[in-house]
């Protein structure tokens, strides 16, 4: 019984400690006030990125604040060194991973990454997807992504009819003739 209340024991501590950096982090995202909007570019995007900035003079403090980024501004780039050995086998001498942030517009999704981005340590972010993946199984797309397309025909429908009621409106007046006397 005296095991079984330490472990107990130990299992509060955890749990309050848990509780205690779930409300750190709560506070650093202003969740009361900005959860929502996180929550739509969650949904929309199916990404969400965050840059976790750290006191590099006290990091006793931990994370001083959470900033977001824009999730096609940044990719995950893993770097693999191959040698050949003396029987001309590739063996893999270390893997590099980093972030790659370019703060340049991209115009697609398909665009190359360039070696003129700031790379940043994949400890500094933090970041969620929706696990939904497009056919190729390569972008991760969001919860919303099927009904772009509708969207994009429903405003040019709206304004294709804008369109044809200028463009129709001097037939559609009606002149009236007094001819009661002739």
């Amino acid at each position: 019984s005296a095991l079984l209340n330490d472990s107990a024991n130990t299992f509060d501590s955890i749990k309050d400690k848990i509780n205690t950096e779930f409300k750190e982090i709560l506070s650093l995202l202003d969740f009361n006030n900005r959860g929502i909007d996180v929550f739509r570019k969650w949904f929309v995007d199916g990404r969400l990125y965050f840059h976790k900035i750290v006191d590099e003079k006290n990091k006793k403090k931990g994370i001083i604040e959470l900033r977001p980024i824009d999730p096609t501004r940044i990719k995950k780039i893993r770097e693999v060194k191959k040698e050949k050995n003396k029987d001309g086998v590739e063996i893999i001498k270390s893997t590099d991973e980093f972030y790659m942030y370019d703060a340049t517009p991209k115009r697609s999704h398909t665009t190359q990454f360039t070696e003129k981005g700031v790379k940043i340590s994949p400890d500094a972010i933090s970041y969620t997807t929706s696990g939904l993946f497009d056919n190729s199984k390569k972008l991760v797309i969001g919860y919303l992504h099927k009904a772009i397309r509708p969207l994009n025909q429903l405003r040019m429908i709206e304004d294709s009819v804008v369109i044809y009621r200028i463009s129709r409106a001097p037939e559609r007046r009606v002149f009236y003739v007094d001819v009661g006397n002739l």
